[in-house]
């Protein structure tokens, strides 16, 4: 079962690759067609997409014109991670992966994003927001055809920053079974409604 921590996963997509091996980074169309992956067919062609410079450094690939911005996989890294997520939630989603790097912990995180929320340094959006991810071994992903092997879960998100699950009228984490909407990080500025699916990988 995912955990307030885990499902954000602020340590995976972030985590360097071994020491002395330089990782090949794909293409800039590659990285593109890989990070929208998550995002329904219709979606994904006007996405923004947020990938990697031959030096491993974060860019913007491309601008979004439709408000939902991707992240793709780091090259080098064992699990295939790619997320999106409405802009509006990026300025939240960049200080996490920032913090990250400065090596706190996701505790840690989660009460410096939380404190800087309520010192007005950042912002949540006053409207419920979507996300989709995909993550699992990097194996699983056949960067020749672009898709995804079982392995790979995929699963949607609704984030109602600092609702509870009973004023969204779902069940919190561990209360239903994983395939009935339930609400994950209940009355933070990560809350939100997980949706997963029998068939991990929906079109």
């Amino acid at each position: 079962m995912r955990t307030l921590l885990t499902c954000f996963a602020v340590s995976a997509i972030l985590m360097a690759p071994a020491f002395g091996q330089k990782p090949q980074v794909p293409s800039a169309k590659e990285q593109i067609a890989t990070a929208v992956l998550p995002l329904p067919a219709p979606m994904r062609a006007k996405a923004g997409v947020i990938g990697y410079a031959p030096d491993m450094t974060l860019v913007t690939l491309r601008n979004s014109n439709n408000g939902m911005v991707c992240t793709a996989t780091q090259p080098g890294d064992s699990s295939f991670d790619v997320r999106c997520y409405h802009e509006s939630l990026q300025p939240i989603v960049r200080r996490m992966r920032e913090l990250h790097s400065h090596g706190l912990s996701s505790s840690e995180i989660f009460r410096v994003v939380d404190s800087e929320i309520q010192q007005k340094k950042l912002t949540v959006p006053d409207q419920p927001t979507a996300g989709y991810r995909m993550l699992g071994p990097i194996g699983a992903y056949s960067p020749a055809t672009n898709t995804v092997g079982r392995e790979i879960e995929s699963w949607q998100s609704i984030h109602f920053p600092y609702k509870t699950a009973a004023q969204i009228g779902l069940a919190e984490e561990g209360q239903v079974p994983r395939t009935t909407p339930y609400v994950m990080s209940s009355g933070t500025f990560w809350s939100h409604v997980m949706i997963e699916h029998e068939d991990m990988n929906p079109q």
